[in-house]
């Protein structure tokens, strides 16, 4: 599948994760609206058993982190970025 990117939809860092081996890690969370425009969605990868294109009004259940940016990709304003701080 090939794609263009038409906005940066938010910008947020998450909440750090420890490991069981200890190690600490923190990961920013950069999501785009990309409008496809090629190619064939496939897997490329392990981490993914699927791929499907849905309708808005009927998406599978993607939780609130994803309900969250697909409504901020479906409106026209300006990039979400995270009021929190962390330290």
């Amino acid at each position: 599948m090939r794609c263009v990117a038409e906005r940066v939809v938010l910008v947020q860092a998450l909440d750090p994760v420890t490991y069981d081996n200890g190690d600490v890690c923190q990961f920013m969370d950069i999501t785009f609206r990309c409008r496809a425009v090629g190619g064939e969605a496939r897997v490329n990868d392990d981490e993914s058993l699927e791929v499907g294109w849905f309708a808005v009004d009927a998406l599978p259940d993607v939780g609130e982190f994803g309900r969250f940016r697909i409504k901020q990709a479906l409106s026209d304003g300006p990039t979400w970025f995270d009021p929190t701080e962390t330290s």
